[in-house]
């Protein structure tokens, strides 16, 4: 199938082949005899941005056609969420890293990957990618916590110097989680941000503010990927609207506007088996474990990179 999926008609030509493929045809035509018809019924397609855009467009320029399909009415984007987590994981980099003035803090992203990678900052200082963005947000996050961990239970009890001392004293579960709910009121930005910045300019302790909204963002990032994870549709639609603003603010206003037509639509427009059915195949779990959910443009991510990578590898092996 070659086919130039940048532009509008490759799109459409695209869905329209890969639909024969499968035994669905244009039922007007004559040619097709024996598919099946479609008109009635929906086809959920997965998409990055991009395609969503294009397709958006194509039904756009067809909606004046006579036929339910040629109007491309049967095609359903089901939105990319692999792709969404990459936005998120940029977002994260163009608060924290890319603004030159968010190094002076002594408690910055940049000093903890000067200390947890300190070979690899100026790959950070451009743009880092979304592996590294990943790790990054994975290991500084479990530091700036468990560093959250050893401030607190220090203030609770002054014989817990460091964690090994708190964890030697053995705490049971309902003692954790206590203690955890304390630390998501005090070290996460909520709306006391707001009494900070109240306060007169002396007064206010900007790095520990700058710290209660790294720890913010470094949480949604770690919900929105342990939710896909887990399989969890509700948490992760709860995440994407937490993520909806700050996608807003960076400038990423396609995805923002994407995702909330995304939800708009299944939670007040589509009608209940159609939204039982999208938000059932929004994640897959090719190996049927637990915690190995994923996105579907995930899987066609990977299935193009053994196609790109290990095929033309071994094409030149044997050659």
């Amino acid at each position: 199938m070659d086919i130039n999926n940048l532009t509008v008609s490759g799109n459409i030509w695209a869905v329209v082949d890969l639909l024969a493929q499968g035994g669905i045809d244009d039922p007007g035509n004559t040619r097709a005899l024996g598919t099946q018809d479609v008109s009635l019924y929906v086809v959920l397609v997965h998409g990055d941005l991009g395609t969503g855009e294009r397709l958006q467009a194509a039904q756009l320029h067809c909606s004046i056609d006579a036929t339910l399909w040629n109007r491309f009415q049967h095609v359903i984007l089901i939105p990319s969420l692999f792709h969404l987590k990459m936005a998120c994981a940029d977002a994260v980099w163009q608060c924290f890293l890319q603004p030159l003035s968010a190094w002076e803090d002594e408690t910055s992203l940049m000093r903890n990957v000067s200390q947890l990678q300190p070979k690899k900052t100026s790959i950070y200082c451009l743009k880092p990618g979304f592996r590294h963005m990943h790790q990054l947000i994975w290991h500084a996050g479990t530091v700036q916590q468990l560093d959250c961990w050893r401030a607190h239970v220090g203030k609770k009890n002054r014989t817990w110097v460091n964690l090994e001392m708190f964890t030697s004293s053995e705490p049971g579960l309902d003692k954790l989680k206590q203690i955890a709910d304390e630390l998501a009121l005090e070290y996460v930005v909520s709306h006391r941000l707001y009494q900070l910045w109240n306060r007169e300019p002396k007064e206010r302790n900007m790095q520990f503010k700058n710290t209660l909204l790294l720890n913010k963002y470094f949480l949604l990032y770690k919900e929105l990927s342990y939710s896909m994870n887990h399989g969890d549709i509700v948490r992760v639609e709860m995440s994407i609207m937490t993520w909806i603003p700050i996608l807003k603010a960076i400038g990423k206003h396609k995805y923002a506007m994407h995702m909330t037509t995304f939800l708009l639509n299944v939670h007040f427009v589509y009608p209940p088996g159609f939204k039982k059915a999208i938000r059932y195949h929004i994640l897959v779990n090719p190996s049927g474990k637990p915690m190995k959910w994923r996105a579907v443009d995930w899987c066609v991510e990977l299935n193009n990179l053994f196609t790109q990578v290990v095929s033309s590898t071994t094409y030149i092996c044997t050659k």
